[in-house]
């Protein structure tokens, strides 16, 4: 895991991504039109703060920011197809590490290891993240 987490960190070094910034990607996947304000609210950001990491992934092209249709003072944002790539690359890499670790385990660890993630796995939410149907 230490390999493809390094691969993760020189993505997102690569990108000149901060903490924040990642944070916010992950989070937009999958929505669309989120405020400013409940992204920021959603990852425990202040308004201040989420609004910078918002406008630089507007500037590079990862995130599109419009206007809300009813009150123009509230922004919406949403992934750019670019950002989603980048979003899916970096889950991608996790993956691989979790999937080298799981083939390094002992038949009898790895039968206690999905047996501990059945409820986990079961949830629509984590089951949705990994790319699997919700139900």
């Amino acid at each position: 895991m230490q390999t493809h987490g390094r691969d993760l960190i020189h993505l997102a070094h690569e990108f000149e991504l901060s903490f924040s910034q990642l944070k916010a990607l992950h989070s937009l996947h999958g929505k669309e039109d989120v405020s400013v304000k409940a992204l920021g609210e959603s990852l425990g950001l202040s308004l201040a703060a989420i609004s910078r990491a918002a406008e630089e992934l507007v500037q590079r092209g990862l995130v599109a920011r419009t206007e809300d249709s009813t009150d123009r003072r509230i922004k919406r944002l949403k992934l750019t197809d670019d950002g989603h790539a980048l979003v899916l690359k970096m889950r991608e890499l996790r993956m691989a590490g979790f999937e080298q670790f799981v083939a390094s385990l002992t038949p009898k660890e790895s039968a206690l290891l999905a047996k501990a993630l059945e409820p986990i796995l079961a949830r629509d939410d984590v089951a949705a993240f990994c790319g699997g149907p919700a139900r």
